[in-house]
């Protein structure tokens, strides 16, 4: 099961891309590839305010898991390196993660913290991002959480 949900996963990532490519319009959805302590699909909706961030995967950290995590994330500052301008990003959500191995579900209310770099290119509308998420599990026990990963939007 494992193997199937890692290559419909690579699947996907191989043909966003190119499906997105023949219409090079910039909308407000993008996905992509999440590497982390969720390791998965990314996808982000940009709101008037702030955006809706999510990432659906694979948890490696304290057993193999299918992991989910959601967010409301606001842009509260940016800078500058040269001529490249970055966001810097925080927002609040929850986090689930849900084992293979049968032991129990465990939930965490996140608050993500990130960077942001959009490439702001018509051919190739792509946004790169590095988020840690700290957090508080709440169940199976109440806990610290913590949560990290780099990923690519791929922006329709």
């Amino acid at each position: 099961m494992k193997k199937v949900l890692l290559a419909v996963l690579l699947l996907a990532m191989v043909l966003l891309p190119a499906t997105a490519a023949e219409r090079a319009s910039k909308t407000d959805l993008a996905v992509g590839l999440n590497l982390g302590t969720n390791t998965g699909v990314g996808v982000q909706y940009r709101m008037n305010d702030f955006d809706v961030i999510g990432n659906v995967g694979l948890g490696f950290i304290g057993g193999s898991s299918l992991s989910v995590d959601a967010a409301a994330n606001y842009k509260v500052s940016e800078f500058n390196i040269e001529k490249a301008q970055f966001d810097v990003t925080v927002g609040g959500g929850a986090a689930i993660r849900v084992p293979f191995d049968g032991s129990k579900t465990g939930l965490a209310a996140i608050v993500p913290v990130g960077i942001v770099y959009n490439l702001d290119n018509k051919d190739f509308p792509l946004d790169f991002y590095l988020r840690i998420a700290p957090g508080l599990a709440i169940l199976p026990d109440v806990d610290f959480y913590f949560g990290g990963y780099i990923g690519a939007l791929w922006r329709f």
